[in-house]
């Protein structure tokens, strides 16, 4: 990073928003070596955590980055049971359960990864400081965006130290937004939100207690909701397994704002009778069903909350974001480096608005079911009514597959970019999507599936800092095509396996993957005129 002159700043990329999208942004950069300047209106804490689970690509994202042990370690133990419990009350009737085995229990077949249950109390920090051990992020906590603006060469912003009120010019080739819902960044482009603005509103309360006996009444748990007469109003989620929890309150009113005497009331009555608590602290939020018209503006991108907000239901929000992160930053290092052509930057709209809305709409799906609880009178007592009720809305619970919000592997690894002009599909037959199920596919435009090699990597280990060729034992002197790319400075690995599993699973004897692990191309025959496939891949 270089002075230009006297509080006047030149990075190659600014990212606004210090969040874990944001955050992702700045390590896929520095892992690519691109300089990158991240401004957090924040002092970078974590005081009310908003997202407790770490989605199986997002692990595999941490692999690449070296960073996927220590989101286990600091996740809910392996030991611990994924459980998913509907209550009247956590010391109350059951009245359907749903028990998935702990991590330790559950091996993975498609991924080297899996699901993680760790709190954003624990993610966030994991990722700071590995991005600062990356040399190539500088963080600029306590700074707000006051301004930018954008040409055809760059955006020049203006930052400000809430601290001191003194201001900097920044100017960069690229901007990345990841400030959240209420994104400035969005907000002075112009670029509107379509879809359901308000779902319904809810305050959450984050609280610590050890009282295991009244909270895991029915057994361990990760998620436990909440139900009455009137379907479900409130749902407990355990952080660590152990003395961190987080209650939602889904009824407030719009607007609402509740003390935390008045939120451990609420909490009091979703337990069933008063217990030890600590009410840490209380944070409001919308539930939202929404994507950004566009997500990028020529040479300022977009990623997560500030392009789509949903319902938590699913746990797709944040990974979602990180996906986004990972895409935009390869492309934008990509021609910051010199090697990306002018086209491949604007794929990134093109490419992930449909997989938001996809995402954002399964997420609206799950929680629309819970609109189909049968209702009725008071499902606490005692009585053959009380009773015939609470089965009722039991076998409902499992007649409409409610557990589809907590096994759903299609969505993190089943998406796929069929329509980017930087893929070059084939003639084979495409894999419906389905939300429950992932069938592995090395299709043009889907994620290169994984395999164990013999040496004990994962085929997703052999994919990240530039493109790589795979090549199925086929004699080919790739002499010229690596001359070629050196020539145009594009990263280019040549694998050569020799094994038939694997090669079965690929289809193809060549298999040309993305940075981001995606499948650009494959063939059974080696074009003479490869360098036209590259242009195509780089956006030329």
């Amino acid at each position: 990073m270089n002075l230009i002159r006297e509080n006047e700043i030149r990075v190659p990329v600014l990212i606004i928003g210090g969040g874990p999208v944001g955050l992702a942004c700045a390590i896929e950069l520095s892992w690519r070596g691109v300089e990158c300047l991240l401004v957090e209106q924040r002092d970078g804490s974590i005081n009310h955590p908003k997202m407790n689970q770490v989605g199986v690509r997002t692990v595999e994202f941490c692999r690449r980055w070296g960073t996927s042990e220590l989101v286990k370690k600091n996740s809910i133990p392996e030991d611990f049971p994924r459980s998913i419990h509907f209550l009247t009350a956590t010391s109350g009737h059951q009245l359907a359960h749903y028990d998935f085995p702990a991590r330790i229990d559950e091996p993975c077949l498609n991924s080297p990864e899996a699901i993680q249950r760790c709190s954003q109390l624990y993610f966030d920090p994991i990722l700071r400081d590995h991005a600062k051990t990356l040399g190539g992020p500088k963080f600029s906590y306590s700074h707000n965006l006051k301004n930018f603006e954008q040409d055809n060469t760059g955006v020049t912003a203006e930052i400000v130290s809430l601290d001191t009120g003194s201001s900097k010019t920044v100017r960069a080739d690229y901007m990345i937004a990841c400030d959240g819902a209420d994104s400035g960044v969005r907000d002075a482009l112009g670029i509107k939100l379509e879809g359901d603005s308000s779902m319904n509103y809810n305050i959450n309360a984050y609280f610590r207690s050890t009282d295991h006996e009244l909270l895991f009444k029915h057994g361990p748990a990760v998620m436990q909701w909440i139900i009455d007469g009137e379907g479900v109003w409130a749902d407990i989620v355990s952080i660590n397994g152990n003395d961190l929890w987080r209650f939602s309150f889904m009824r407030a009113e719009r607007g609402q704002i509740l003390s935390k005497e008045e939120i451990g009331q609420y909490l009091r009555k979703a337990v069933g009778c008063d217990f030890e608590f600590e009410i840490i602290s209380v944070l409001p939020w919308e539930r939202r069903r929404v994507v950004a018209e566009c997500f990028q503006d020529r040479r300022i991108l977009l990623c997560g909350d500030a392009v789509h907000q949903m319902s938590p239901t699913g746990g797709f929000g944040m990974n979602t974001g990180i996906q986004e992160a990972v895409d935009a930053s390869w492309k934008v290092a990509a021609v910051v480096q010199g090697w990306g052509g002018h086209k491949l930057v604007e794929t990134y709209d093109i490419e992930r608005r449909p997989v938001a809305w996809s995402i954002v709409n399964e997420a609206a799906r799950n929680y629309n079911q819970f609109a189909k609880l049968p209702k009725g009178g008071d499902i606490t007592l005692d009585t053959k009514d009380s009773e015939e009720l609470r089965k009722s809305i039991g076998d409902t619970i499992y007649a409409e597959k409610f557990d589809r919000e907590y096994d759903m592997e299609g969505v993190p690894l089943g998406y796929r970019y069929n329509k980017s002009p930087i893929i070059l599909s084939d003639d084979s037959f495409e894999i419906p999507f389905e939300v429950m199920n992932y069938t592995p596919t090395a299709r043009p435009g889907h994620r290169a599936p994984h395999a164990w090699l013999s040496d004990g990597r994962s085929t997703l280990d052999l994919f990240g800092q530039g493109l790589t060729l795979l090549n199925f034992g086929q004699r080919i002197d790739f002499n010229s095509i690596q001359e070629a790319a050196k020539a145009l400075q594009i990263p280019l690995e040549i694998e050569t396996l020799k094994n038939k599993e694997i090669h079965a699973l690929y289809e193809r004897n060549f298999i040309l993957v993305r940075p981001d692990g995606h499948v650009a191309w494959r063939s059974d025959n080696f074009p003479s005129d490869f360098g036209k496939i590259l242009d195509v891949v780089r956006g030329a």
